[in-house]
């Protein structure tokens, strides 16, 4: 294992896969989440499971952040960016809309938790199921529910597809913040749902694990991942390595 720390970059990948490994970009930081310690859990989570040479990108201030974004070619060379972050409150439409064109173009992307309250709220000229960002990510979320743990649930119909079929059919989170999913949009495929329990009533089950394509790119998504806990546990770490294979056609 290789580990090169610079200002914000980190290169890392498992020594011991035959197979060239994939090239991920882990963008990453911003508020409410302790996204220090979950680079290095998703990175060798990931990397224990699939070979994967990383840089990441890691800022909390949303202006640096958008500064690395908004340069061309800044996803060039890479198979997949995963996304972890916060920055909810950004309101520039052409520099949302130039990020969501990366992966039109044939870039997948994964996206965790807080990347679904990115890149939308702010924006107040346009309906929901209109933003750009929304519309890659392919649902429309926002605000979130109390802070316990909640089942997460694979839906039948879809238990057989590549980014789920070898998880449990049922689990439980050892924390939880169960985020709001508004909308579903079309062509969206929802994977699992995630349901806080009867004692949290009215919230009803929410999508929580999703694919979506959008142009060229594909996309996996889950809001499951607000806790340190959770974010180490075997299943989230399975199943976000699930989605990388499944968003860059991996066996």
């Amino acid at each position: 294992m290789l580990i090169i720390l610079g200002t914000y970059m980190v290169s890392l990948f498992a020594d011991d896969h035959a197979t060239k490994p994939l090239k991920g970009l882990l963008v990453t930081g911003g508020g409410h989440h302790d996204y220090g310690f979950q680079q290095n859990v998703i990175m060798e989570g990931i990397s224990q499971r699939l070979p994967v040479k990383w840089t990441v990108m890691y800022d909390m201030d949303p202006r640096e952040s958008k500064s690395k974004l908004s340069k061309a070619g800044w996803a060039d060379g890479y198979d997949f960016v995963f996304y972890n972050h916060c920055f909810a409150r950004e309101d520039d439409k052409a520099f949302i809309d130039s990020i969501v064109k990366v992966h039109e173009g044939g870039v997948p992307a994964i996206a965790m938790h807080c990347a679904m309250h990115s890149y939308h709220i702010f924006i107040k000229d346009q309906k929901p199921e209109e933003k750009s960002w929304n519309k890659l990510m392919g649902v429309h979320s926002h605000g979130h529910g109390p802070h316990v743990p909640f089942d997460v649930t694979k839906v039948s119909e879809h238990a057989h597809h590549p980014a789920i079929k070898d998880m449990p059919d049922k689990w439980r989170t050892p924390k939880g913040e169960l985020y709001f999913v508004l909308k579903v949009l079309e062509g969206t495929k929802v994977l699992a749902y995630g349901d806080n329990g009867p004692k949290h009533k009215p919230l009803e089950p929410q999508a929580c694990v999703w694919v979506n394509e959008y142009g060229k790119g594909k996309v996996f998504a889950t809001t499951i991942g607000h806790h340190n806990e959770t974010v180490s546990t075997k299943e989230f770490l399975d199943l976000i390595t699930n989605g990388v294979r499944w968003a860059t056609d991996q066996k």
